[in-house]
């Protein structure tokens, strides 16, 4: 979790950066980097743009970002209507999407960027158990409510040298649309088991426990649910919850720092000149996670505007901002190939690419 100091100072430079006006860029000389940025998207994506932002802001004086976690459809809005200066998604955009893009990009239109991994858990909480292996035939059937008890046979054949309670499962999910939702539809559909969701950040309608409740109020319901389980990000699940290990590629892995990191050092990557995407690799390690995506113009019709996002760009993927999202939001670095290209597409911004 964030300690108390560090979050101050997040919340500090964020709530600084909603009363800075976004004119204040146009009073500054020429070739001066200073000014504020507004973003909007999903909710992963509040804990590692907040630590960005204060490197940014440290290594670059007078800068600030300021960042609502509207969701990632309502981030790609306010950035298409020019309502925000860039977005942050759970997913690349697609071409076509990227293209439409105006608002404060020129017709070169927007690109996306892979700009941090948040490991995704299962949740428990299930008193006298410390750690639970679960593979992903057995979490469907469990969210499915194919699997009602904890003691169930086909749980207890993965946890042989565990004692399972003979309690109630509880299923309490995010109803979707929900960044955390997209990797476990993927786990599971690529796992071979009948799994169909009709969006791929939206759980199948055959899903049991689906509330609206945000996440950190999913988390205290699930805190007083002996028996339940939940889908959550890995910087809420923390030490609050055991995190199932699951099992990927026959091998079961623990949601872990060094097992996140390993899946996506050996994930795959892709890049052109409007998208770097990172993938995750489930045969080196746990590879269940949201990819937190930066949208940014190609192009900037105001060109100081451009600069200031250039500078903030090459911030997020600089060693430091990197280390930060890190430590205060238990975000993952990209692979080294991935923030190599990035780093070259926001390098490249105006340059007729």
């Amino acid at each position: 979790m964030i300690p108390v100091s560090r979050r101050s100072k997040i919340r500090a430079a964020v709530l600084l950066a909603a009363f800075l006006p976004l004119s204040a860029c146009a009073t500054t000389p020429p070739g001066t980097i200073e000014g504020a940025l507004t973003g909007i998207g999903s909710n992963a994506g509040q804990g590692a743009v907040s630590a960005w932002g204060l490197s940014w802001g440290s290594s670059v004086k007078g800068t600030y970002v300021s960042y609502s976690p509207d969701g990632s459809a309502a981030g790609l809005k306010a950035f298409q209507d020019g309502q925000s200066q860039f977005a942050v998604g759970s997913a690349p955009l697609a071409d076509s999407e990227a293209s439409a893009v105006r608002g404060m990009c020129t017709s070169k239109g927007a690109m996306s960027i892979a700009a941090g991994v948040l490991p995704v858990g299962v949740a428990i909480k299930l008193k006298g158990v410390n750690d639970i292996i679960l593979d992903a035939k057995t979490l469907a059937q469990i969210l499915q409510g194919a699997i009602t008890r904890w003691n169930d046979p086909k749980i207890a054949a993965l946890n042989p040298d565990t004692s399972l309670p003979d309690v109630a499962i509880t299923v309490l999910v995010q109803e979707g649309p929900a960044d955390t939702v997209r990797p476990v539809n993927a786990y599971l559909k690529d796992a071979g088991t009948d799994w169909n969701p009709s969006a791929q950040d939206r759980w199948p309608a055959t899903v049991k426990g689906q509330v609206s409740s945000p996440p950190l109020d999913l988390a205290n319901k699930l805190d007083d649910t002996n028996g339940g389980i939940s889908v959550l990000d890995g910087s809420i699940i923390g030490n609050r919850f055991v995190a199932a290990q699951l099992v990927f590629d026959g091998k079961a892995q623990r949601m872990q720092a060094s097992s996140v990191v390993d899946a996506v050092s050996t994930g795959n990557v892709s890049a052109s000149s409007t998208a770097v995407t990172q993938g995750l690799d489930g045969r080196s390690g746990y590879a269940l996670g949201t990819v937190i995506y930066m949208y940014i113009c190609r192009d900037y019709t105001d060109d100081r505007m451009g600069s200031l996002v250039r500078s903030f760009g090459e911030s997020v993927l600089s060693e430091e901002a990197q280390k930060n999202a890190n430590a205060f939001a238990f975000v993952m670095s990209p692979s080294k190939k991935a923030v190599n290209e990035g780093r070259a597409l926001v390098k490249a911004m105006g340059d007729g690419q």
